[in-house]
């Protein structure tokens, strides 16, 4: 019979040490192995984190070109630079355009001397007195120069020559007299004197003798009185440097006025009427057979009324901006001219003050007020260093206010484009008399002529459409290209 398995625990007791240690050990050996082993995983995953954050620190120090933050200052930079390429060739086309319009053509020797020089700098007496006289005669040729068809008298001989009975150069020292008076209502008319009569009562009509001819009016423009206002003062003295400068710059920009005048009548057919038939034997003019008015409802401007530059046309558009803020409007007269002298103290000679002769305070004096900044107002100490000098204008015409777009679209296509700013019209159906005249309704035209005297005759009509229109402006007038001044423009780098 098999023998019978007794748990003994006396005998368990007594050899469990020595089974259970063994045990224990095993059991360390395997934990303590597992746990090094997560240990050991940890801290090289943790290490690896370090190594990764430590490359990229470092990168930041040795690769800065790669940073996203440098990419976007050097794309920035590069478009600076292209941007301030266009500026540049923009700048040298539009100074090339300007110097190829504007010449100083006609003084020889003496060109080649001022176009070597900068603005304003000094130029030798022989330069001067060669201006001098250059200067009187592109005066008396402004008006023909720019071709602008000015209403005045003629007389037309039999064998089909005509001869103007007036002189067609602009008063040099912006005093006019004589002429035409002239109407503020949208269509007036204007009232001349009687060519030939004047205010003499009847004057000869000089060579026409036994030759025999008729006296006619003629032209696409009135332009009364014309006059400009120039910096030269003195025409029987020898100028300073500067006034050369500011006076060639002064003609300059009065041709570029003309010639919007000019292109905006281009197409207009020259309106003539007869005015006095001119007898065989005495040659002596009548008052007789005045006709029909000048009609011309066909002129796209009518009339000059003013051509104001510098100075002048810096107290116009002041005031102007005066007036569309709030302000306290001031500058021009009631017939939109400046007063005389303007509110800047221009006037005829003795305008720069003391006369201190070729002095420094003498140019600034002259200089003061001349020109403007962006916003318009005027720098009583112009930046001549700059890329641009931003001559002021201010022009009143009379218009068919059907082509007042025309008008707009030939100021910035004139040789020396115009900046436009502020453009009004009045479109107000009455008219006003000028000195002696009266608000009249005559042959079925609107408005008022007014002459010298109470009772003239409407002797040019305008037509229905005419308003009379203010155009503030101005010409930017550009120094030779230089890119230093476009990287001092943006604050040097």
């Amino acid at each position: 019979m098999a023998k019978k398995f007794e748990f003994n625990v006396a005998t368990v007791k007594r050899y469990l040490f020595w089974v259970c240690v063994p045990l224990g050990l095993a059991a360390a050996m395997i934990l303590g192995t597992m746990a090094v082993g997560e240990v050991g995983r940890k801290l090289e995953d943790r290490k690896k984190q370090l190594e990764s954050q430590k490359t990229a620190i470092d990168g930041l120090h040795s690769g800065a070109a790669t940073h996203p933050n440098q990419g976007t200052i050097d794309e920035i930079d590069e478009k600076r630079e292209e941007l301030a390429q266009k500026i540049m060739e923009a700048w040298i086309t539009l100074e090339k355009d300007q110097k190829e319009q504007n010449r100083w053509e006609g003084l020889g020797n003496v060109a080649r001397e001022i176009e070597g020089k900068n603005f304003l700098d000094t130029l030798s007496s022989t330069a001067l007195n060669i201006y001098l006289n250059f200067a009187r005669d592109e005066m008396k040729k402004l008006i023909d120069k720019a071709d602008i068809d000015r209403c005045r008298p003629y007389i037309r001989y039999r064998d089909g020559r005509e001869e103007p009975l007036e002189t067609n150069e602009p008063a040099l020292t912006g005093e006019g007299s004589g002429g035409i008076g002239r109407s503020t209502g949208r269509g007036g008319g204007v009232s001349m004197d009687t060519p030939g009569s004047r205010s003499s009562g009847g004057t000869a009509i000089p060579g026409v003798g036994s030759a025999g001819g008729i006296h006619v009016m003629k032209g696409k423009v009135v332009w009364s009185n014309p006059q400009v206002d120039i910096t030269m003062s003195n025409w029987n003295q020898q100028p300073q440097s500067f006034e050369v400068w500011l006076t060639q710059e002064d003609l300059w920009v009065y041709q570029a006025l003309l010639w919007v005048v000019a292109q905006s009548n281009k197409d207009v057919k020259v309106a003539e009427r007869v005015v006095v038939p001119v007898g065989t034997t005495g040659g002596a003019a009548s008052t007789a057979g005045v006709g029909k008015p000048l009609d011309l409802s066909g002129s796209v401007i009518k009339e000059i009324v003013t051509l104001a530059i510098g100075k002048k046309a810096a107290d116009a558009l002041a005031a102007q901006s005066n007036r569309r803020v709030g302000g306290v409007g001031g500058g021009l007269d009631g017939e939109g001219r400046m007063p005389s002298g303007g509110a800047s103290g221009r006037g005829g000679a003795g305008r720069y003050g003391d006369g201190m002769g070729g002095s420094e305070a003498t140019r600034s004096t002259a200089m003061a007020g001349r020109y403007v900044d962006d916003a318009g107002n005027p720098l009583m100490d112009a930046d001549l260093a700059g890329q641009l000098r931003r001559m002021p204008i201010y022009l009143r015409f009379v218009v068919d206010q059907r082509r007042i777009s025309d008008v707009l679209v030939n100021c910035a296509n004139c040789p020396m484009p115009i900046d436009v700013l502020w453009v009004t019209a009045n479109f107000s159906s009455s008219g006003s008399g000028g000195v002696g005249g009266g608000n009249n309704q005559t042959s079925g035209r609107r408005g008022a002529g007014a002459g010298a005297g109470a009772g003239t005759n409407n002797e040019i009509d305008f037509g229905p459409d005419a308003v009379t229109v203010d155009i503030y402006g101005c010409i930017n007038i550009f120094t030779p290209p230089d890119a230093e001044k476009i990287t001092a423009d943006r604050g040097g780098e």
